[in-house]
């Protein structure tokens, strides 16, 4: 039997489940708690901290965004399951 949309939906949805938990699990979100004067890189390390806190911030709203994704997905799919069938639909 083949995978249904709903299903396919739903499989999109454990996908960025995942690559989301993978993302929170990375060290390098807590980079910018190891930077101090002698990691810095450029005009002065408090610009150094300011940019690794930035970076952070992308990744954090990265990762909210994949599971506000598979939330849409799942709710797609439960629509789908919920609406009646298709005359003459596969």
């Amino acid at each position: 039997m083949s995978a249904t949309p709903a299903d396919l939906l739903r499989q999109r949805a454990t996908v960025l489940r995942n690559f989301a938990s993978r993302l929170q699990r990375l060290d390098l979100l807590d980079l910018y708690g190891t930077a101090g004067p002698g990691t810095w890189v450029g005009p002065s390390p408090q610009a150094c901290v300011d940019d690794l806190h930035a970076r952070r911030s992308l990744l954090l709203q990265a990762i909210e965004d994949l599971q506000r994704d598979a939330r849409r997905f799942e709710r797609i799919a439960a629509d789908l399951d919920a609406a009646p069938p298709i005359p003459g639909a596969r």
